[in-house]
C-alpha cells in the first residue's frame, strides 16, 4: 500500500493551527518552503510508520535530522540555507544574545521591524518550525525493531539536543505531541521541567546504548554526510555529545534544583567517556568543504541583514581580546554623525539593539547608514558549524568547580584552558600574546557611542578583568567564568542568551526601545511569545497554564528563578540597573 510520509514539514499543521505562520502570497512560500511544509509518497505496507519496515529510510531520515539541530541547511545540493538560519536564529537568538542587532528596517516578507522585540509574527515561532522530531521518529519507534537500537540512540540524542532549545526559548511545549508526530489540534503544552526530565532519561539511555552496542565506522556512515560528519567513525563522540547536553541542562537547572543539577553534570563528567575535552581534536561540529559559505557570512556580508551587535564589540574592546579584528572588519565607509556631520574614525563599529531602523536601511557596506558598521571579515565565509563547543564544556565545568562540584579539576584550571582554546581555536597562536591575555587586570571602561547617532549611546557595563583572582568573590568569579564564555562561544546565540538569562551574565545592553509587552527593559527578554490567534485559544490556554505564566516575553520559563537585585537608575536609560545574585 502507498502510505504519506512527512520527513520534513513537521509543524506545518500545529504552527498554522497556533496562528504562528501569516501567508505572504505565492512568493512568501517560493522563498520559504520549509514553513509550509513537504510531503512525499513512499511504499510503505506497514501501517506504524515509513521506516517501519525498512531500515534504509530510518538512516536517510537521520542523516537528514543531524542538520536541524541547529537548523543551518537541509538542501538537496547539500548547501547551506541562509533563509532558514535567517527564520530560525539571526531574526531573534542571535539578537537576544547580543551578538548581532538585525540591520533593517523592513524584510520583504514580513513587514517592519522597528525594534528588537517587535520582529513580525511569523519570525517569532522560527526556532519551533523544525523537522527533527518528524525526521527521528522512526528511528525512536521502530529501530530497535529492526535490530538497530543504536539509531533509536541517536535519534534521542538528536531529538533532546533541539527539545532542550525549544523548552529554553519558549518555556513549554507539546512535547509528547510532537514526539508522537500529531498534528490535530489543540496540542498540549508540557511543562518545561517535565520535559527536561524526560530529556535527562532519554540521554542516559542513549549513552547506555551506544556503549553497548558500538557501531562501527561503516555503520555511522550510513546516517552521516561523511563530508560533514559529527562522529567521525567514533561511536564514542556521539556518547560525548549526549554528557556534554547533560552537563549544558544541568548547569540551566542550577537555581532551580541546585540537587539534581550537581548529580546531574557530576554524571556527565564522571562517566568513563565523558564530555568534550582538550583531548578531543575537534567541536561537535559541521567541517563543511569550502566551497559553501557560512549561513551568518552570506546574511551579514551579502544581505547585510545583520551587523556585530554593541555588547559583544564593547566587551571585546573593553578587554582588548585579539578576535575582534580576527572576526569583525573595520568600517569602510565614512560614518558620520547626522546632527554634526563629523566623521568617526576608522574603527570596529557595532549596533546598539532595539534602534528604529525605519529610517535607516542597511543596504550595503558603501551606501550609508549603518552600512558601514562591521561585518565578518572573509576569515568566518568558510567557518564550521558547530553544535557544541569544547570551550563550553571546558567553562561549563570551571563554573561547576566554583560551586563545589566534582569536575575533575579546579576552576582556574578549566577557566584558563577555555580562553586558551577559545583564542587558539580562531587563529591566535602566539602563547606570550595568549598568556598575556589570559593575565590581564588592566581593561577599558569602554562606553558604547553610536557614530552615526549619539542619542543611542550607553556606559559600557562590564568591570571585570581577565585575571583569576583567588581572592575575588564567588560572584565576581562567575561574572568572569561567564563573560569569557560569552566571547568563546560566538557565533552559539542559543547558549548565550540562555546562559544571560540564568545568571545575568555578560551585562548586555538593552534595547533601545522596548514594544514588547510585559517586558522589563533591564531585565530583557526572558522567552519568546508565542503569537495568539482566533485559531489557538485552546493552544494558548494549554501554554499559559504549562508556564504558570501569561503568554508574553516577560513570563520566566522554570529555571530562571529570580534572584537579581535592582540598583540604581541608569541615567542613560532611566532603569533601575540589575545586579545579578548567584551565591
Amino acid at each position: 500500500m502507498k502510505k504519506i510520509i512527512y520527513s520534513i514539514g513537521f509543524f506545518a499543521g500545529s504552527l498554522l493551527s497556533t496562528g504562528m505562520l501569516i501567508s505572504c502570497g505565492d512568493q512568501f512560500q517560493e522563498e520559504y518552503p520549509w514553513m509550509i511544509g513537504k510531503q512525499e509518497d513512499m511504499d510503505n505496507s506497514n501501517e506504524a510508520g515509513a521506516g517501519a519496515t525498512d531500515i534504509t529510510v530510518l538512516e536517510k531520515e537521520l542523516r537528514g535530522a543531524i542538520p536541524f539541530m541547529i537548523n543551518y541547511s537541509h538542501e538537496p545540493n547539500g548547501s547551506w540555507a541562509p533563509h532558514k538560519y535567517q527564520y530560525y536564529r539571526a531574526n531573534s537568538i542571535d539578537n537576544y544574545a547580543g551578538y548581532w542587532t538585525t540591520s533593517k528596517g523592513t524584510f520583504t516578507f514580513g513587514g517592519p521591524l522597528p525594534t528588537l522585540y517587535t520582529y513580525p509574527n511569523d519570525y517569532l515561532g522560527g526556532p519551533m518550525d523544525n523537522q527533527i522530531f518528524t525526521q527521528s521518529v522512526n528511528a525512536i519507534f521502530h529501530a530497535t525493531e529492526l535490530g538497530k537500537p543504536e539509531w533509536r540512540a541517536v535519534g534521542l540524542i538528536i531529538q533532546a539536543y533541539s527539545a532542550h532549545e525549544i523548552v529554553d526559548f519558549y518555556g513549554a511545549a507539546p512535547f509528547t505531541d510532537w514526539r508522537n508526530v500529531n498534528r490535530i489540534p489543540p496540542l498540549t503544552y508540557e511543562k518545561g521541567v517535565d520535559i527536561y526530565d524526560i530529556i535527562f532519561k532519554d540521554l542516559d539511555e542513549a549513552i547506555t546504548i551506544l556503549k553497548e552496542r558500538q557501531p562501527s565506522k561503516a555503520e555511522l556512515e550510513k546516517i552521516e554526510d561523511p563530508n560533514k560528519t559529527i562522529s567521525y567513525g567514533d561511536w564514542r563522540r556521539w556518547v560525548k555529545f549526549a554528557n556534554s547536553i547533560k552537563l549544558r541542562m544541568a548547569m540551566n537547572i542550577v537555581k532551580y534544583d541546585v540537587g539534581k543539577a550537581q548529580q546531574k553534570a557530576e554524571e556527565a563528567v564522571a562517566d568513563e567517556i565523558g564530555v568534550l575535552t582538550l583531548n578531543d581534536d575537534k567541536d561537535i561540529a559541521y567541517y563543511p568543504t569550502s566551497e559553501i559559505s557560512c549561513c551568518l557570512w552570506r546574511i551579514c556580508n551579502e544581505w547585510h541583514d545583520l551587523r556585530l551587535g554593541a555588547s559583544l564589540e564593547n566587551i571585546l574592546k573593553h578587554f582588548g581580546n585579539p578576535l575582534l579584528t580576527r572576526w569583525f572588519d573595520t568600517n569602510a565607509y565614512p560614518i558620520k554623525d547626522k546632527n554634526s556631520g563629523v566623521a568617526a574614525p576608522i574603527d570596529v563599529y557595532g549596533m546598539r539593539p532595539g534602534i528604529n531602523m525605519r529610517n535607516n536601511n542597511t543596504t550595503g557596506k558603501d551606501k550609508g547608514g549603518y552600512g558601514p558598521f562591521a561585518t565578518l571579515t572573509d576569515e568566518f565565509k568558510y567557518m564550521h558549524q558547530s553544535f557544541f563547543k569544547r570551550t563550553e564544556c571546558l567553562l561549563l565545568r570551571a563554573e561547576g568547580a566554583l560551586r563545589g562540584w566534582n569536575m575533575g579539576g579546579t576552576a582556574k584550571d578549566f577557566y584558563e584552558a577555555g580562553i586558551r582554546l577559545a583564542l587558539e581555536e580562531n587563529g591566535v597562536t602566539d602563547q606570550n600574546t595568549i598568556n598575556e591575555y589570559i593575565n590581564r587586570t588592566e581593561v577599558k571602561d569602554v562606553d558604547y557611542k553610536d557614530p552615526l547617532n549619539e542619542i543611542h549611546n550607553i556606559k559600557g557595563r562590564v568591570k571585570v578583568d581577565v585575571k583569576w583572582n583567588d581572592a575575588d568573590s564567588d560572584e565576581l568569579k562567575l561574572e568572569k567564568i561567564i563573560t569569557q564564555k560569552y566571547i568563546a562561544n560566538f557565533p552559539m546565540s542559543a547558549e548565550a542568551w540562555t546562559t544571560f538569562r540564568r545568571t545575568g551574565y555578560p551585562r548586555l545592553f538593552p534595547v533601545f526601545l522596548n514594544n514588547m509587552p510585559g517586558v522589563d527593559t533591564e531585565l530583557q527578554l526572558r522567552r519568546i511569545p508565542l503569537v495568539e490567534s482566533p485559531n489557538n485559544t485552546l493552544e494558548i490556554a494549554s501554554l499559559v497554564e504549562a508556564l504558570g505564566g501569561p503568554n508574553n516575553g516577560g513570563t520566566r520559563v522554570f529555571w530562571d528563578v529570580p534572584t537579581e537585585q535592582r540598583g540604581e537608575t541608569s541615567e542613560d536609560n532611566d532603569c533601575q540597573i540589575v545586579i545579578p545574585v548567584n551565591f
